[in-house]
């Protein structure tokens, strides 16, 4: 797991939000970032379905067909593309765009060595709780140490779920892509 390329890389994509938003600069931007998270991990909550006891379909989202057109220029053509996503994996992509960015925000100084978080088997929605706590804790003690927690329950998170390191930053990285061209465009 190589963080110190997430953070570059996110740093980069702060910084074209700054760009494309400069009322944002030179202000504390640690609250919404904070709730943003919360929004997207409550999504990643929504496509993962385990805590819809009220409902028989409770199997996770991770496949959805996304049709699209496209010719060189970016307009639409004739013939269809269609390119199969995994929408969980997508929302806890999401997640890792803002825990990175609270990092930065808050200039994280982290030394943990993330492979050796410990991973001790829980229920996901608890998990989900847990991540929300820290997130809570954040907020109310921003430091490198809190942040390195919720990270870690995070990364467990995304073993909980399934996802490999390598998914985790292939997902990331195309994302961050998406993220920069949304900027580019007026998103």
């Amino acid at each position: 797991m190589n963080l110190t390329k997430l953070f570059k890389t996110q740093a980069a994509l702060d910084e074209h939000i700054m760009q494309e938003h400069p009322e944002l600069r030179g202000q504390n931007n640690l609250d919404w970032k904070l709730l943003a998270l919360q929004v997207e991990l409550g999504e990643c909550a929504n496509e993962w379905r385990g805590f819809k006891k009220w409902s028989k379909d409770q199997k996770p989202r991770t496949v959805k067909r996304i049709e699209t057109e496209w010719d060189d220029d970016g307009t639409p053509t004739e013939w269809d593309v269609y390119q199969d996503v995994n929408p969980l994996l997508e929302e806890y992509v999401d997640c890792l765009h803002f825990i990175l960015s609270i990092g930065l925000e808050i200039d994280t100084k982290t030394t943990v060595d993330w492979d050796d978080i410990e991973f001790f088997e829980t229920d996901i929605t608890e998990q989900f709780i847990e991540i929300t706590s820290r997130i809570l804790e954040l907020r109310s003690w921003e430091s490198s140490d809190t942040w390195a927690g919720l990270f870690s329950e995070f990364y467990i998170l995304g073993k909980m779920l399934g996802f490999t390191w390598d998914e985790v930053e292939t997902a990331y990285f195309t994302k961050n892509a998406e993220n920069h061209r949304r900027q580019t465009n007026g998103y």
